[in-house]
């Protein structure tokens, strides 16, 4: 049982970072952009939170840190999702091309910058956010074992993301406007919708996401 546990444990580890960047995704193609920089967006997301975890953590503790990195990913993600926005949107550029130079260029810009700062080429920090044992939930049998112990709060975290995205794309307003500017673009413009609005905010959620994961 505990091989169980283990291989359950960790296929959540590894699974949820890749949800919250298919929600991304999800968003961004929903709104009638293709956004193939997921990738360079996780990598400078996941480098600028690492960054500001190895130069706080012996000041601010475990879970708060990790928080606050993870709000730090999601500007930086947002910032990177911009570029291609502009690209995509105003520039009418090719999107895949965009998306390519950005994933070309993440990688090599944070190991330059890694290398400028801490002279190394992956930051080094302490992984101190894994929780034990949930209280109460934890003592649960088999579930309490497989989802609540030796977990991560990035866990609980995506999956409150991925039921908040259902709500949002198919049951607000926000959503239908979305879709609708994805699908039919010329038909949402005709009452009103400013497809070039919807499609930013959908590049720059997905951006979000993706730098979150």
């Amino acid at each position: 049982m505990s091989l169980l546990y283990f291989l359950v444990q960790q296929m959540m580890l590894f699974s949820i970072p890749l949800l919250i960047v298919a929600l991304g995704g999800m968003f961004c193609e929903r709104s009638g952009v293709i956004n193939i920089a997921l990738e360079g967006i996780m990598v400078l997301g996941g480098f600028a939170g690492i960054l500001f975890i190895n130069l706080f953590q012996g000041v601010l503790p475990g879970q708060p840190i990790l928080l606050i990195a993870l709000l730090i990913s999601m500007v930086t993600g947002m910032v990177v999702s911009l570029v291609h926005a502009y690209a995509s949107v105003n520039m009418k550029a090719n999107q895949s091309i965009s998306g390519t130079a950005i994933n070309m260029f993440a990688p090599a810009f944070a190991i330059f910058v890694a290398r400028v700062i801490r002279n190394v080429q992956q930051i080094p920090f302490e992984n101190q956010f894994r929780i034990e044992k949930v209280p109460v939930l934890g003592d649960i049998p088999v579930i309490g074992g497989m989802f609540f112990q030796n977990a991560y709060i990035t866990t609980y975290l995506g999956i409150l993301i991925l039921v908040v995205s259902c709500v949002v794309l198919y049951k607000t307003r926000f959503g239908l406007r979305l879709r609708s500017c994805g699908e039919h673009p010329q038909a949402a413009a005709s009452v009103g919708i400013s497809v070039y609005k919807m499609r930013y905010m959908g590049v720059l959620i997905s951006g979000a996401l993706a730098g979150i994961g």
